[in-house]
C-alpha cells in the first residue's frame, strides 16, 4: 500500500539551526526529519510519512518581502512531492513562530493542500488565521509537545485521507467561528435541560452557543494639572541591571523587576541590558533609554511638563506571557504605584 505523504514546516530552533541569533536565517529543505517531524510519524502507524521538512528563521519569514521571495520554492515542492497534507509547528505560544506557521499553512491551503498547524489559544496568530485554517489547540509551551503531537497527527492523517472533519470539540482544533446545522437525536429542549442539570450537579457539559467574552477597560481620566503629574516608567521589553539579578524569565513571564534609579538622569549602556527572548536586543542595549525613557522623562520634569518621575522603574518580558499572568503582573505593579501616589505611567514595549 502506497504511503501518504506529509510536508512539514518548522522554524530555526526546531530545525537545530540555532535560537534567536539565527532568526534571520533563510529558507532551507532539510536532509532529514527534525524536531516534531520525528515524533509525529509513530502516530500514523505506517500509513503516512514525512516526505520533506522545510525550515525558515522566524524573523526571515515574517518579513513580507522574504515571504514572497520563497513562494516559488513552496510551489516547486508541491509539484515535486505532491503532498497529501501540510503540517506546521506546533508553535505553542511563540508569537512570531505562530504567525509563520499560520501564514504558511494558509498559503498551502489556498494551493489546495489540506493543511494544519497547532498553537496555544492566546497566540496572536490565532485571531489572524483561525477563521479559515485548522489550528490544533496546544498547551502554552513546548513542554506540552507529547500531549499535542497525537492530536495533530490524528487530524493531519484524517485530512490526508480526505475524511470528514468533525466539530472542533471532537477533533481538538480551535473553533473557527463557522457554524453548521446538524441533526441530533434529542430536540433542543431536552438538550438544554440536560446541560442545566449537569451544570447544577457540577458535571462536565458542552454548551452549543458559546458566548464571546471581552474585557472592558475604562480609560483613565485626563490629567490637566502638570504640577501634579507623578510618572512611573514601565517596560515589557525586559530591561534589567546587568546580570539580571532577579533572574526574570526571558519569556512566559510570571514576575516583574523593580529597579532603583534615584539620582539618575538616564539609564546608561553597560549598566543595563534587555533579557527579552523575543527580539534582537542590540539596539536596546546600545541605548537602554529606548525602553526606559528616563532621559526624556527627566527633561519633561525639568521643563515643568510633569511634576516628578519616581525613583524606580518596572520591567518584565511580554513575549509569550499569557493573559492570566499578564493581568496578575499588571495588577501587582498598579497596586505598588498607587501606594506611591503615581497617577501616570510611560509604558514601552518592543
Amino acid at each position: 500500500m502506497k504511503k501518504l505523504k506529509a510536508l512539514y514546516y518548522i522554524n530555526q530552533f526546531f530545525a537545530g539551526i540555532g535560537g534567536e541569533e539565527k532568526a534571520d536565517v533563510g529558507f532551507s529543505v532539510l536532509e532529514q526529519n527534525k524536531g516534531p517531524a520525528i515524533g509525529i510519524v509513530k502516530y500514523w502507524n505506517g500509513e503516512m510519512e514525512v516526505a520533506k521538512v522545510i525550515a525558515c528563521g522566524d524573523n526571515f519569514i515574517n518579513n513580507d518581502d522574504n515571504f514572497q521571495s520563497i513562494l516559488p520554492e513552496f510551489d516547486k515542492l508541491i509539484e515535486e512531492i505532491k503532498p497529501d497534507v501540510f503540517i506546521a509547528g506546533p508553535a505553542f505560544n511563540a508569537g512570531r513562530y505562530g504567525v509563520a506557521c499560520a501564514k504558511v499553512t494558509d498559503y498551502f491551503r489556498k494551493k489546495g493542500i489540506p493543511s494544519v498547524t497547532g498553537m496555544y489559544y492566546e497566540n496572536p496568530a490565532v485571531k489572524m488565521y483561525v477563521k479559515d485554517n485548522y489550528i490544533v489547540s496546544t498547551p502554552e509551551t513546548a513542554a506540552g509537545m507529547r500531549k499535542t503531537l497525537p492530536v495533530l497527527a490524528k487530524l493531519a492523517l484524517k485530512l490526508a485521507k480526505g475524511e470528514k472533519v468533525l466539530a472542533a470539540r471532537f477533533e481538538g482544533y480551535l473553533p473557527t467561528g463557522h457554524r453548521y446545522n446538524e441533526y441530533h437525536e434529542d430536540i433542543a429542549a431536552v438538550r438544554v435541560v440536560d446541560m442545566l442539570l449537569a451544570k447544577l450537579k457540577n458535571k462536565p457539559y458542552q454548551t452549543e452557543v458559546p458566548l464571546r467574552n471581552f474585557d472592558l477597560v475604562k480609560p483613565a481620566a485626563k490629567l490637566n494639572e502638570t504640577d501634579k503629574i507623578k510618572v512611573a516608567l514601565i517596560t515589557t521589553g525586559g530591561l534589567v541591571p546587568m546580570g539580571n539579578p532577579d533572574k526574570l524569565k526571558q519569556a512566559f513571564s510570571v514576575d516583574y523587576g523593580k529597579y532603583d534609579i534615584t539620582g539618575l538622569t538616564k539609564v546608561s549602556k553597560g549598566h543595563y541590558e534587555s533579557i527579552h527572548g523575543g527580539y534582537d536586543t542590540t539596539i536596546a542595549d546600545e541605548d537602554p533609554n529606548r525602553l526606559i525613557p528616563l532621559d526624556a522623562a527627566k527633561q519633561l520634569e525639568k521643563d515643568g511638563e510633569i511634576f516628578e518621575v519616581i525613583n524606580y522603574f518596572y520591567s518584565t518580558c511580554g513575549v509569550g506571557t499569557n493573559v492570566e499572568n499578564a493581568t496578575e503582573i499588571g495588577s501587582r505593579i498598579a497596586a505598588d504605584l498607587k501606594k506611591q501616589q503615581v497617577n501616570a505611567a510611560f509604558l514601552t514595549s518592543t
